[in-house]
């Protein structure tokens, strides 16, 4: 599924009331006159002033929770048999450049990259820093708080912007029974019960009359910033050590779709997955979202359907490598040290989890991706997943 598709039906459901965010203090700024690529002025004339309220957020005030928890009664039971729905008529056609295994160019690079990610989750933080360009004293990073995100104009989505199929981990999803069978909750925070909160955070503002994201600005010190419109979408299950990536569309990808697009040298500093999803899973190790407060409680990562074409072609060689193919949950398992392990964690939807756990080592230690296993989403479209085994060193 696009991320493109996604954005704006995600929405925040977590099992407290709903919590407003107001400022406490305003400065006005002058809009930017924003330029064509051709360097003319959009509208002349145009000199509109934003009234921007900054304040610092505490967890709290920034995660707006949803009033629609509850449904006051048990959920759905999951499908029985196992559903393979039939396909769409006409079906469509598979997007060829999933279906070819990956060059020995992109195969490379990628084992080279996982050889390095995997080194630096068990490296301690100041060796782990020689990972970064340039190279840094600490891999710590800079970015902790819901604060953070807030300063850097990532908020939740609004709660009515998300469809009701989109807590539906079997049929939309198609990761239900994968779940079942690790023994981790299949159903999110929307039911009784559930334990998986979906959340989405996006780039740009949803405020009432905030103009259209093209058009958002925001202050950090002196310097004015553009809205990416990018968004971040993924479950947090706090209680039994679980975040699942559903959607992801990094600022610089978001950049490129604005008008005019924005240059990859403006982008926001909080713009990695691994820093967003880190303040949320740390934000929600407390009441009222968890009665697990150990952050490093931490079993599995997991990221579905995945359209990304280089990730796809690096999965489809390392199960040929094998002789094995996509298959239904459990799919196949790739044990720690095997190159074909290290190619799928320096994939582009796997390393991100990785500098999830090296860059906050003082919290989590020198945890580590262990095995993964590659399996097919039961979905129509049958987009692979792939689950993370995280470990502590003993």
């Amino acid at each position: 599924m696009r991320p493109v598709e996604l954005l704006g039906l995600l929405a925040l459901q977590l099992a407290v009331p709903v919590v407003a965010i107001s400022g406490t203090s305003c400065e006005r700024f002058v809009l930017p006159l924003p330029l064509s690529s051709h360097g003319e002025i959009w509208q002349e004339g145009l000199n509109a002033d934003l009234e921007r309220c900054s304040q610092a957020y505490d967890e709290a005030d920034y995660l707006r929770v949803s009033a629609r928890f509850s449904t006051g009664g048990d959920p759905p039971p999951p499908p029985n048999p196992r559903p393979r729905p039939p396909p769409p008529l006409p079906q469509p056609p598979r997007p060829p450049p999933g279906t070819q295994s990956a060059s020995d160019d992109l195969w490379d690079r990628a084992g080279a990259k996982g050889c390095t990610l995997g080194w630096g989750m068990q490296a301690p933080d100041i060796d782990a820093g020689a990972l970064f360009v340039p190279v840094l004293t600490s891999a710590k990073s800079e970015f902790d708080t819901t604060d953070d995100l807030a300063r850097w104009f990532w908020y939740p989505f609004p709660e009515n912007r998300v469809a009701d199929s989109f807590h539906d981990l079997y049929s939309t999803w198609g990761i239900g029974w994968a779940l079942k069978e690790l023994g981790i909750s299949d159903y999110t925070t929307e039911f009784e019960g559930g334990k998986n909160a979906l959340i989405s955070i996006a780039h740009q503002s949803y405020d009432s009359g905030a103009p259209d994201v093209d058009w958002q600005w925001y202050q950090i010190g002196d310097a004015a910033y553009r809205a990416t419109g990018a968004s971040y979408s993924f479950t947090v299950n706090a209680d039994q050590g679980m975040l699942v990536a559903l959607n992801r569309e990094s600022p610089r990808y978001a950049a490129k779709e604005r008008v005019p697009a924005i240059p990859a040298d403006e982008m926001p500093r909080l713009s990695q997955f691994s820093d967003v999803s880190w303040i949320i899973w740390k934000a929600m190790h407390k009441a009222p979202w968890s009665s697990e407060t150990r952050v490093n409680h931490l079993k599995y990562f997991m990221s579905v359907s995945i359209t990304n074409v280089e990730t796809q072609q690096i999965i489809k060689r390392a199960l040929e490598a094998n002789r094995w193919n996509l298959e239904d949950w459990p799919g196949h398992t790739f044990e720690r040290g095997w190159p074909e392990t290290k190619a799928i964690l320096g994939s582009p939807n796997v390393q991100g989890f990785a500098y999830f756990l090296i860059q906050h080592k003082e919290q989590l230690g020198n945890m580590f991706i262990d095995a993964i296993q590659v399996f097919r989403g039961e979905t129509r479209a049958e987009l692979p997943c792939v689950l993370m085994h995280v470990r502590q060193p003993l």
